[in-house]
């Protein structure tokens, strides 16, 4: 069978990462690329991009007729459905299709330290690639990609300690560990660059990062982005730590941003790994530019 990938399917399409995804496969003349979608998904696409739509529980019924004929499925489905990714992964495979892209942007996944800390987070995307791994022997390959924290949303949501309407940040420490993240339109273009060289990205983490930088460097562009001193608090990392664990202990989501805070702000929890892996930016020829305009397009924006 050749490993040719041309028929992509996206899951997720509507949500934050999913749409760059899809306007990078769209872009590309190589692909025919379609969406699957739940019935009641509010989320609208380009009239030319087809729609496959089934039930809000994945019905493998339903996903076996879409992915009928797809050379890759790529999941970029929220974390509050993953409990479905299993099903999906199980159809691809008995829908002979070659190649599979779990939702696991983000961190490293390997990390011990950062899983047992946050397992909520960690335990469905850990069973995804154990089960994945198990699907190699029926033809069904896989990548995975780390990421890091999507930039953009890394300033705009506030979890990385950035308050960009009030000009405030909130540093742990002394503000100066760095961490890896990626811009979502260079993990859409990873993703699709992947695709064209299957042979090179099969069964493998690809790691990419469009900057590795700490929290202080990304205030220095902030400040002169929006000409403004920003107003810094400092907290101590651990007691940080402990109130995020003690939220979750309570049934307090609002720990699980805190405690992804501290595992990006604290070495050896893995948010610096494209200081230790191998990065593939060069391999799927992703674009390099500076800190200063990558912030710049946020503030604007």
């Amino acid at each position: 069978m050749s490993s040719t990938i041309k028929n992509v399917i996206i899951i997720g399409a509507g949500g934050h990462l999913g749409p760059c995804i899809l306007s990078a496969f769209d872009a590309d003349s190589h692909f025919n690329v379609s969406v699957l979608a739940r019935q009641s998904s509010k989320s609208t696409f380009p009239p030319h991009i087809k729609v496959h739509r089934v039930g809000d529980d994945y019905p493998d019924a339903e996903l076996l007729k879409a992915f009928q004929g797809q050379d890759a499925v790529i999941s970029a489905i929220a974390r509050a459905s993953m409990e479905h990714q299993k099903a999906i992964i199980e159809a691809a495979a008995k829908a002979d299709v070659k190649r599979f892209v779990p939702s696991d942007f983000g961190g490293d996944l390997n990390n011990e330290k950062s899983a047992a800390l946050l397992p909520q987070f960690f335990e469905k995307k850990l069973e995804t690639a154990k089960l994945l791994k198990e699907k190699e022997k029926d033809g069904l390959t896989w990548t995975s990609f780390a990421t890091g924290p999507f930039f953009e949303l890394s300033i705009t949501f506030g979890h990385m300690g950035f308050n960009l309407k009030e000009r405030k940040a909130t540093f742990l420490n002394e503000g100066d560990t760095k961490y890896s993240v990626t811009k979502l339109a260079s993990i859409g273009l990873a993703v699709k660059n992947a695709m064209l060289v299957p042979d090179k990205t099969a069964n493998r983490y690809i790691w990419i990062d469009s900057f590795t930088v700490s929290p202080k460097q990304i205030l220095t562009s902030l400040e002169k982005a929006t000409s403004q001193k920003w107003d810094v608090t400092h907290v101590d990392a651990e007691e940080h730590k402990k109130i995020g664990l003690e939220k979750l202990s309570k049934g307090d989501m609002s720990g699980g941003p805190m405690l992804i805070q501290y595992m990006h702000n604290v070495a050896g929890y893995g948010g610096d790994y494209a200081l230790y892996k191998e990065s593939s930016n060069d391999l799927l020829s992703l674009p390099k530019e500076t800190l200063d305009e990558a912030v710049a397009e946020v503030v604007k924006s």
